[in-house]
């Protein structure tokens, strides 16, 4: 559908109503691009065939059509799979694969020189850098967020963050990457330090000083900045001149975190904070981080690229290998791609849709702006597809504030959920609560000792699907079944040709693949 060349003299709502496959066994009910653009979350227990039932079915379709996208992997083995649907599908060219030692992607580089309004802006670059920090939370302490006091320890992160960026960027004596961010933080000025610096300005902003005095402080700056990494910036401001009244504000503000309240801090308030913000740099200061994350960007990891070109890019930084640093890399790059599809402007020249995909979603979700994101994915075309075990593996990842209820709003906006073979106790209950009840004639049968009984019909409430009926659906890659996996479903909206808003449907499995 979307080749090189973008499908022309086709409007919006052609787009979305445009079918992509009918489910097996059922030619009636189709998946459109619509659909695909409201979100789709596969559940199954490991080896339930919820990657080689549901979810090949969806990205194979997905890559005939054109679609660009960005695929997120947590197992070593997903390169490969979709290297493969990509050769199946004719589509081995669009590939782009960021791996370890293949590729560059400095985040603060794209903000500050993306396309597009905003660009450059502090609050964002701030943002970005919170969820990394958020991600690495919730992958070795067992979800983000805690309560009051914890707030006010992210609060004061977020304030050293916001001006250690604009320093650099007003200076800007170096680049602005996480590496300088942390230089300057490490140089940056003690209260005894401070004290010295405001009294060496004092003197030279005093008329009544001697020249002698002047050169003096002159110097004696010019030698302390050499061996200062935060002084060699400061200096670089001080000498700003032509500054508008924004960029003067900033300059003062800048200026007095360091100087007046950064400085004078208690050693502990301190310490807690510089070993926040330590902690969030150090994986980028060493290693695949440093090599990959900390320079420019490949000119072939531009996000809009999937839209524009029908590029697919692989993030292979698997999580079971990489650990953090994996989830570090393409936690980050997801956020900058998510955010750069929001921005992009649909018109009749710009229609190709486009997909995120992640298995194992639960390692890679921000609790916040995942759900955000998806309540706008469809007017981006964007089609997200996420993969899990159960619930449970959501709760655990979306922190110990309401991890239920943000939970359930995430899920609430990706419309089509498909339910393999699954052993959760809450999933399954999920799943029947949501597909709902419906009214059932129930007899019942009366006997007295050895007379005849009486029989009694009534209507009662029962679940359209029984949470035990998860359990019993036919799990994939065995021979016994035939290598066939079952899954249920659920739709909400116009629902499917059975006047339901579910359908049972059997994926065929190839044992070879």
């Amino acid at each position: 559908m979307f080749g090189k060349k973008k499908k022309q003299n086709a409007s919006l709502l052609e787009i979305l109503n445009t079918p992509l496959f009918s489910w097996p066994g059922h030619p009636s009910d189709k998946w459109t691009i619509g659909d695909a653009t409201e979100g789709c979350q596969i559940f199954g227990a490991t080896g339930s065939g919820k990657s080689s039932g549901s979810g090949k079915q969806i990205a194979m379709s997905f890559l005939k059509n054109g679609f660009g996208g960005l695929v997120l992997c947590a197992k070593p083995d997903e390169k490969e799979h979709w290297e493969q649907y990509a050769r199946d599908a004719g589509r081995e060219d669009d590939l782009v694969i960021f791996e370890p030692g293949k590729g560059e992607f400095n985040p603060l580089y794209f903000e500050q020189n993306r396309m597009g309004d905003g660009r450059g802006e502090t609050l964002n670059m701030v943002n970005m850098i919170m969820v990394l920090y958020d991600l690495g939370k919730s992958f070795m302490s067992g979800g983000a967020g805690g309560g009051e006091n914890e707030k006010f320890w992210d609060q004061s992160l977020r304030r050293l963050t916001s001006r250690c960026l604009d320093l650099l960027k007003f200076s800007q004596v170096h680049g602005l990457s996480i590496i300088n961010m942390r230089n300057l933080l490490g140089s940056s000025f003690s209260r005894e330090e401070a004290d010295r610096y405001k009294e060496l300005r004092s003197i030279l902003l005093d008329k009544n000083a001697g020249e002698n005095d002047k050169d003096i402080v002159i110097q004696e700056l010019e030698q302390w900045s050499k061996t200062s990494f935060f002084l060699e910036c400061l200096n670089a401001i001080e000498n700003l001149e032509g500054l508008s009244p924004d960029q003067e504000d900033t300059k003062v503000m800048v200026k007095d975190y360091f100087l007046r309240e950064f400085a004078y801090l208690s050693e502990r308030t301190k310490s807690i904070i510089v070993e926040s913000f330590l902690g969030l740099v150090e994986p980028f200061l060493t290693g695949m981080l440093k090599r990959q994350f900390t320079g420019t960007i490949s000119e072939e990891l531009w996000p809009e690229l999937t839209y524009e070109e029908g590029k697919i890019i692989i993030l292979d930084f698997p999580v079971k290998q990489h650990l953090v640093a994996g989830v570090y890399a393409q936690g980050i790059y997801k956020y900058c791609w998510m955010q750069e599809m929001e921005r992009r402007k649909i018109n009749e020249e710009n229609l190709r849709p486009v997909f995120l995909w992640i298995d194992e979603a639960q390692f890679f979700l921000n609790a916040e702006y995942d759900s955000l994101f998806q309540t706008t994915a469809r007017g981006s075309l964007c089609c997200t597809v996420y993969l899990t075990q159960n619930l449970n593996s959501y709760y655990f990842a979306m922190g110990k504030q309401n991890p239920q209820a943000r939970t359930k709003s995430l899920l609430g906006n990706l419309n089509t959920k498909i339910y393999h073979s699954n052993g959760d106790y809450d999933t399954n209950n999920f799943a029947a609560e949501a597909i709902g009840k419906d009214f059932r004639s129930m007899m019942s049968l009366n006997v007295q000792n050895t007379q005849a009984g009486s029989t009694t019909h009534s209507e009662q409430l029962h679940f359209e699907v029984f949470p035990h009926d998860f359990t019993m659906l036919k799990k994939g890659g065995r021979k016994k079944t035939g290598y066939k996996s079952e899954a249920i479903i659920f739709k909400s909206g116009d629902g499917w040709s059975n006047d339901k808003n579910y359908l049972k449907v059997t994926f065929s499995q190839n044992p070879k693949k």
